[in-house]
């Protein structure tokens, strides 16, 4: 079948489906393109087209679609992220995970822009996907396998290629399971393996393709590189990254855990490691395709029991929370537990949590050893790791938790549901009575969904509001660089502060753009993009003159598009509201900590924070009462109204 000839584009659409073993290509409809650029803007109209609105997330009838964005593939800094976008098991949303690697790169190469994957196989397969070869490939002894171990026979057989496998929480349907892209960039936090579980796929495995990536202006696209890259390479903690990984970039910070104490809402600090103090015995960074700079590693400690396992580190683990004598015995046991969790297929954030609410409740006497099947909950490192075992093969104990923090307070009842900290069912990440009601925050109580994504989506502006105190002026010149409308601006900021909830829609709009170009949103790559070097790269990419403006719309309705699929399966604006703790001072050692304005001038009541939503579904053009697009702003965007 011919492809669609534009260049950035590899022009098909791959359909899988698993229970009639039948695989077909469609040619990639240029209309789509126009409207939705790519990556997720695509896979969520792809969604909402072929996925039954109340369908059960396990069911045959759930698709998983995978996406690219015109970027992929090209020499654009930071351009490798894999957008796969289904319904999650979690809490039932509409979620679109992202990741890097190199499976996007992989999958284009052989000539596929999407692949939609329906129905479920009567025994364990895999995907393979190596051109025109397209095949679904028996996958029983890989199954019960871990997930490196089924990377590593994977590319035994497919070399060069790229893999998304399963691990025993993806097999045992375990909700709070997460995979990761040749054991490098997590994908799917909130049950994206157990959807994959469910349809007894293994992994999905894209073989290096021939066919190659075409650009529409070479010369004027190295031209743009080579200065982004100029810039890049003198970052002053470019050095710091490559030696400590993402570690290295929090090594200097103060880790901030909830722990377990006689108030499930107090806090101890922990200073982290510094990274010099970590012996290796080999470390290797590790990069996405196109990005000059390492955010992951392979590494063996030279010490302790844990001294001969090779391990890969896609993030730093949980600080203080495991027991270790000091700060650098912390960090040892940190790496046994990321790699256990990576294995098994488990979300450590999330697996952390629900772990820390069930020890507090076995401590205050709300669940005992009847409850527990005799396991005596507490911090012992030993004990985590066989709770996350047990919740990777939903054994015992673990059967509860592997549902995440609500549904297993549920299940534990006797008072323990009023006690989660969560927002649409999805632990939250950074503590708004620490962290201050800024943009992170707000983008965490607005997301449609919270699964499956970035943990701080407004903080794909050039500095996230997790960097606390950011003067008025940075924030300005930051949403001036971003092509923030000169009225939206002037809405938004005042001499002394910004408006959260303003300021938020725009940072998802950019957050947006960039999972549609199929780029790179962390801070160290995004800072270096600005509207108008995105819409210069995007010209010589594609041969399609588009200003800042124009490809704002297309983020913007791709990020209506993602609201408006949570709405029709029950999403509303009650959905949005923080947690009630968070209006209880958090407590730690002869200080506590009210939940405050971004720059900690004042307390902020409910009724402030029922006006911060009403700024952001104003600033959207959305009804403030249900928190849902208008009819009229549907249409002003195309979209569906029905």
């Amino acid at each position: 079948m011919p492809s669609m000839d534009l260049p950035g584009y590899a022009g098909q659409v791959l359909y899988v489906d698993l229970t009639k073993r039948h695989i077909a290509t469609e040619t990639l409809d240029e209309g789509l393109v126009r409207q939705y650029i790519g990556g997720w803007g695509i896979t969520n109209r792809l969604a909402y087209d072929l996925i039954p609105p109340h369908v059960d997330p396990l069911s045959p009838e759930n698709c998983i679609i995978i996406g690219t964005g015109p970027f992929t593939g090209t020499i654009v800094p930071g351009s490798a992220e894999l957008l796969v976008t289904s319904r999650f098991p979690l809490n039932g949303a509409y979620c679109t995970a992202c990741g890097g690697g190199h499976f996007a790169l992989m999958l284009k190469l052989s000539g596929y822009d999407f692949v939609v994957i329906t129905g479920r196989s009567s025994r364990p397969v895999y995907l393979k996907v190596a051109d025109d070869d397209v095949q679904l490939c028996d996958a029983e002894d890989l199954w019960g396998r871990d997930s490196f171990e089924t990377v590593d026979e994977l590319r035994e057989r497919h070399e060069p290629c790229s893999v998304i496998p399963i691990g025993p929480a993806g097999e045992n349907l375990v909700s709070i399971s997460v995979t990761s892209i040749d054991k490098g960039g997590t994908l799917g936090s909130g049950g994206l393996p157990a959807v994959m579980g469910s349809k007894n796929l293994k992994a999905i495995v894209a073989v290096q393709g021939t066919k190659g990536i075409r650009v529409a202006d070479r010369v004027k696209l190295q031209r743009l590189v080579d200065g982004m890259l100029k810039r890049i390479m003198s970052y002053r903690l470019r050095g710091t990254l490559l030696e400590g990984g993402f570690f290295g970039m929090t090594s200097a910070w103060t880790a901030l855990s909830a722990r377990i104490s006689d108030n499930w809402s107090r806090i101890a600090f922990t200073a982290a490691p510094d990274v010099k103090d970590i012996h290796y015995r080999s470390r290797k960074p590790l990069a996405c395709p196109s990005c000059p700079c390492a955010d992951k590693e392979r590494n063996r400690l030279a010490e302790g029991p844990e001294a001969d396992m090779v391990t890969y580190m896609t993030h730093y683990a949980a600080m203080g929370s495991l027991g270790g004598e000091d700060a650098v015995d912390e960090y040892r046991r940190s790496v046994m537990f990321l790699d256990a969790a990576n294995r098994y297929g488990v979300c450590l954030f999330s697996f952390g949590i629900v772990r820390e609410l069930m020890a507090f409740l076995y401590q205050n006497g709300t669940i005992g050893p009847e409850d527990t099947g005799g396991i005596e909950l507490s911090e012992s490192f030993e004990t985590t790791m066989e709770l996350m075992r047990m919740t990777a093969y939903r054994e015992g104990f673990g059967g509860v938790l592997a549902d995440g923090l609500l549904a297993a307070a549920r299940r534990v009842g006797r008072g323990a549901e009023r006690l989660p900290v969560h927002i649409k069912g999805y632990n939250v990440f950074g503590d708004a009575r620490l962290t201050g009601m800024g943009t992170q925050t707000v983008s965490q109580m607005v997301n449609p969904a919270r699964c499956g994504g970035c943990a701080g989506i407004a903080g794909s502006m050039g500095s996230a509001s997790y960097n606390l105190g950011r003067p008025v002026e940075q924030w300005r010149r930051e949403a001036e660089a971003i092509a923030v409308p000169r009225d939206a601006i002037e809405r938004v900021f005042s001499p002394t502060s910004f408006s959260a909830g303003r300021l938020t829609r725009y940072a998802e709009d950019w957050y947006s753009l960039s999972n549609c170009l199929g780029r790179c949103h962390r801070l160290y790559i995004n800072r270096f993009f600005d509207a108008e070097t995105q819409a210069g790269l995007y010209s010589a990419v594609t041969g399609v003159e588009a200003t800042p403006a124009e490809l704002y719309e297309a983020a913007e309705r791709a990020w209506n598009l993602f609201k408006l699929l949570n709405v029709r399966v029950g999403f509303h604006r009650g959905d949005d509201e923080p947690p009630e703790a968070w209006f209880s001072p958090l407590k730690g050692d002869d200080v506590e900590f009210p939940l405050m304005d971004y720059y900690k001038t004042r307390v902020l009541s409910q009724r402030d924070v029922e006006g911060i939503l009403d700024d952001y579904y104003d600033e959207r053009g959305w009804d403030r009462k249900t928190g849902a697009p208008t009819a009229q702003r549907l249409a002003q965007l195309g979209l569906p109204t029905g």
